[in-house]
């Protein structure tokens, strides 16, 4: 459990900063890959509410609806430091 944890902690960021860009550069291929391997990742830690966020930002993209894409954005920032800290606060006591 630690492991994964810390490897999503590790790649968290990584995967935001592609969906940024992906967004600033609107590139809608880039935003589908890049919110599909995030929502993976966030399915894989139990981050349900923040994996629902990662597949709407995955269907703007499939749908070249980017106009959508920067209340979502504010989303996913938000529920990913909220999971952050949770899982912090989990490796911790581990």
């Amino acid at each position: 459990m630690k492991k994964l944890i810390s490897i999503y902690l590790s790649s968290a960021p990584t995967f935001q900063t592609q969906i940024e860009n992906a967004i600033q550069a609107e590139d809608s291929d880039a935003l589908v890959k890049a919110a599909h391997t995030f929502k993976s990742s966030a399915t894989n830690i139990g981050a349900e509410l923040l994996a629902d966020i990662c597949q709407q930002l995955e269907e703007c993209g499939d749908k070249n609806q980017l106009s959508r894409t920067a209340e979502l954005l504010e989303k996913m920032h938000s529920e990913s430091r909220r999971v952050i800290i949770a899982l912090e606060e989990l490796l911790e006591k581990c």
